[in-house]
């Protein structure tokens, strides 16, 4: 079936990733007040040492969910876990050599060097449709960290290679880990907020190839298919009770000023 410009047809669902913005924490308490300016005093902000163009980060289970035992009568019995625990291969590169100014390889080599007992965490947030993914690697220690590795006119990878306990994921509650500021050129406030796609943007429960056209059993196009409250910002300060979405509802948005200098003067550009 061709669609053409048919809107009341069934419509495939439109997602956004952002390529790069992916945030990646690791924590050691080995690394307590080692790292210059660091909060949390023990984090290392990894996604600073990987390259974008590149598989940054693999994480792979330890070992199989489920293992299949044939029988000689050639019927089968499947035993399975729910292991969480794996290896994480991360494609890291030297920075600044000194663990008090944030390197991750030089950190991991303190953090071998100590003697780990306690483990660490290594924190994975993205944005997808403009909601936070939050993914935390528990009880993470060093399996492998190369201890030097050069060349010429470029930057070599270091191949880490981390284990890891167990894993846990959800979706960010907190408004303000979701919030963008915006501030349009020429304007003496911004806007500081949660956007949320549009609802036409949302995948209908219907089947795309088998099309629905306009029929006395639809209720065809509605004005509010295009834009309504979903597509609005979401204030910061208050905090409604969320919706199915995970978003909450839509109150005013946040006004951002013009940041106080040192003798408390509001400084604007130019």
């Amino acid at each position: 079936m061709a669609y053409g410009n048919n809107r009341a047809a069934a419509k495939p669902r439109a997602s956004f990733q952002t390529a790069g913005g992916t945030i990646i924490k690791y924590r050691n308490p080995v690394l307590s007040g080692q790292i210059s300016n660091a909060s949390p005093i023990d984090e290392i902000d990894v996604s600073k040492a990987l390259r974008l163009n590149d598989t940054f980060l693999d994480a792979q289970p330890l070992q199989d969910s489920s293992i299949i035992e044939p029988l000689v009568d050639g019927s089968t019995i499947t035993i399975t876990n729910h292991l969480l625990a794996g290896t994480l291969t991360l494609q890291a590169l030297r920075t600044t050599g000194l663990v008090g100014t944030g390197d991750f390889i030089a950190a991991l080599h303190l953090v071998i060097a100590s003697k780990d007992t306690t483990g660490g965490t290594l924190t994975v947030i993205e944005t997808i449709d403009e909601k936070r993914l939050v993914t935390i690697f528990y009880g993470v220690s060093v399996k492998t960290a190369p201890h030097l590795r050069k060349a010429g006119n470029a930057l070599v990878p270091y191949p880490v290679v981390l284990n890891y306990s167990g894993w846990v994921q959800g979706v960010s509650a907190n408004l303000e880990v979701n919030a963008k500021t915006i501030w349009a050129v020429g304007n003496k406030v911004g806007l500081k907020s949660v956007y949320k796609p549009y609802a036409i943007q949302e995948q209908e429960n219907a089947n795309f190839f088998a099309g629905n056209p306009l029929s006395s059993s639809t209720s065809g196009v509605s004005v509010g298919d295009s834009d309504n409250a979903s597509g609005d910002i979401v204030n910061l300060n208050s905090m409604p009770e969320p919706l199915p979405d995970g978003m909450s509802s839509t109150p005013p948005p946040e006004i951002v000023g013009w940041p106080e200098t040192a003798d408390g003067e509001k400084k604007e550009n130019g």
